[in-house]
């Protein structure tokens, strides 16, 4: 009888250990994902104006103790520009893609489950990476928006793959 009672004990926690990884499997650990496009520029020139450059600075404030692991920017030199402080302060260094390639944003993120990462993209880039996330579908970034700041919680949950926060940072955009 003693014997018979320590099966079941034994059988009911194997049951528990095998539901909790499961449900692990499952559910997985979430990722947190942080979008911006890059700062304020003058014009159609590729380097940040000085309010980019301010810009660049409250993203360091913003984001600083979020726990950024990674930084994946697009190749243009605004992006590095809105990127550099951030990667300094942390002692990261930016994984460069090229920016028009937003299945490669979505590989990269992904390769980071578990962590939360910095996407500094475009206006016309950064909605469809979060789609390309499973996040919603949205308008893209106007040409003098740059105050955006999305979050996007990734989950492998089947009732809330992604959950999204759209912030803004610094200066307010015109």
């Amino acid at each position: 009888m003693l014997r018979q009672r320590w099966v079941y004990l034994l059988a009911a926690g194997l049951l528990i250990l095998i539901g909790a990884f499961a449900f692990w499997w499952y559910c997985g650990v979430q990722s947190t994902v942080l979008l911006v496009r890059h700062a304020d520029r003058e014009g159609t020139l590729d380097e940040l104006s000085q309010a980019g450059r301010t810009r660049a600075q409250a993203l360091v404030h913003a984001t600083e103790r979020s726990g950024v692991k990674a930084i994946i920017r697009s190749d243009a030199v605004r992006a590095e520009q809105t990127a550099q402080l951030l990667a300094t302060a942390l002692g990261l260094t930016p994984i460069v893609l090229d920016g028009k390639d937003i299945d490669a944003f979505a590989r990269e993120v992904r390769k980071r489950s578990g962590s939360t990462v910095l996407v500094i993209g475009h206006s016309n880039t950064v909605t469809p990476i979060i789609a390309a996330l499973g996040g919603p579908t949205l308008p893209q970034i106007g040409d003098a928006e740059f105050d955006n700041l999305y979050v996007l919680h990734l989950c492998r949950c089947s009732r809330n793959p992604a959950r999204l926060t759209h912030l803004q940072y610094g200066a307010p955009s015109p």
